[in-house]
């Protein structure tokens, strides 16, 4: 059989997973006003929201571990269709608890973004697989800009008119997928073992986790991202609400206001972040990101009017930008090469968990405490990983955040010198394409 071309099919798994994001993205900034519209309160809309990340890091590696024994491209095709269906339960919802069940469908048929990359590390050569791999960072950028932008204006006819356009997009990448994906893992290489693949991947993850948390070097930045990843997390939960009581501001505001600080973010993880890592190091820009974060989020809790909020989108879209993409590469570059993937991957776990927390927890302090000091705890929180990633130590003795061209950076060349499997310090990155 002939191999498929590996750009057409790049093309078409973009094209797929891009469709299926922005379906995503429509229902994120009208799902609290919906909620809100059918009763429920804020813990209730933090529970709705974090029910499907909680999915995903149930069902993640269940998906893995499916196409691993039946192939990438029915589980694609498997989840794009259970997407499409979430979105038309999500378009019918009448009551708090149907609402629900299509987060929780949503959740558990959205968890095959694993299988996307395997798809993608399937059909790339070592050297092209970073690039492929970014194509999925762009699908999720791109779907954060355009879907809340396209979810606010469809709102204008009912809430539940854009659930429709997406289940129509999801149907979209689904067709896509059927008729022009081939299948990228022949049966000779795919997995026949008899375990229980799901829970053979539950209990790998689990043994992953504690190897990595009793490493400090690997702990601290995994915890520093945690914490961004909760509080960044609970902000995009209660912002729709925020804008609502007190601003009076709708879900078109909303869609838009989210569209501005996907883009903002898009940009200085594209053209930005590169060079500032460089210059200052991960450790320095990750520290100053979650400061711009976190204050944006205090000031708007503090002030509470729509130029001021609007104002602090800026910072909160540099900040995320910044603080994200920094602490992602520290953590990949305090790995030895042979657990690159185990480290990365317990990793996502966490900030999978921070996903499911930080919204319940948002939404309880925006309930409890109020708008003003609900926005203030998360903007505090997201400047306790900034302080975490600031004062957390070096990898090694004598090994800090240096600038490019410091002496210190011969340090670094030495312990390259020695072999593939020695870790990287905390010294600005390479200076090389970001995703």
């Amino acid at each position: 059989m002939k191999a498929p071309d590996s750009k057409a099919v790049l093309g078409i798994i973009f094209l797929t997973v891009f469709l299926d994001l922005i379906g995503f993205g429509i229902v994120l900034p009208l799902l609290p006003f919906y909620a809100s519209e059918m009763g429920a309160t804020p813990l209730i809309v933090g529970l709705i929201i974090g029910s499907y990340s909680a999915m995903q890091f149930l069902f993640s590696p269940v998906w893995g571990a499916l196409s691993d024994r039946h192939g990438r491209r029915p589980l694609l095709i498997l989840g794009l269709f259970g997407s499409a269906t979430s979105y038309i339960v999500f378009g019918l919802a009448n009551t708090i608890v149907v609402l629900l069940a299509s987060r929780v469908i949503a959740g558990i048929m959205g968890a095959n973004i694993p299988v996307a990359q395997a798809y993608i590390a399937d059909t790339t050569t070592a050297e092209k697989r970073a690039r492929g791999m970014g194509l999925i960072g762009a699908a999720f950028g791109l779907g954060f800009i355009f879907g809340p932008a396209l979810g606010g204006f469809l709102s204008r006819w009912g809430y539940g008119v854009p659930g429709f356009v997406a289940a129509g997009l999801s149907f979209l990448a689904a067709g896509s997928a059927v008729f022009l994906l081939p299948e990228s893992l022949p049966p000779e290489k795919r997995s026949r073992t008899t375990g229980h693949g799901g829970l053979d991947a539950f209990a790998a993850r689990g043994r992953a986790a504690r190897k990595v948390f009793g490493d400090r070097r690997l702990r601290d930045p995994i915890i520093a991202f945690f914490l961004g990843t909760m509080g960044f997390a609970g902000f995009t939960t209660t912002f729709p609400l925020f804008l609502d009581r007190p601003l009076g501001l709708d879900a078109a505001h909303a869609g838009a206001m989210f569209a501005v600080v996907g883009t903002i973010s898009a940009m200085m993880q594209g053209m930005a972040i590169g060079p500032l890592v460089e210059r200052r190091g991960e450790k320095t820009i990750a520290a100053l990101g979650g400061l711009l974060l976190g204050s944006g989020l205090a000031v708007m809790g503090l002030l509470r009017t729509t130029p001021i909020t609007l104002t602090m989108l800026v910072p909160v879209g540099i900040g995320w930008g910044m603080l994200a993409p920094s602490i992602q590469s520290l953590i990949s570059r305090r790995a030895h090469a042979r657990e690159q993937g185990e480290v990365l991957g317990v990793n996502q776990s966490a900030s999978a968990v921070a996903r499911v927390i930080g919204p319940v927890a948002a939404g309880w302090a925006f309930g409890a405490l109020g708008p003003g000091l609900g926005f203030l705890a998360g903007g505090g929180l997201i400047l306790a990983s900034a302080a975490w990633a600031w004062l957390m130590p070096p990898r090694g003795p004598g090994l800090g955040d240096l600038p490019a061209g410091d002496p210190g950076r011969a340090a670094e060349r030495a312990e390259m010198a020695r072999g593939p499997e020695a870790p990287l310090p905390d010294g600005p990155a390479p200076a090389e394409p970001r995703d």
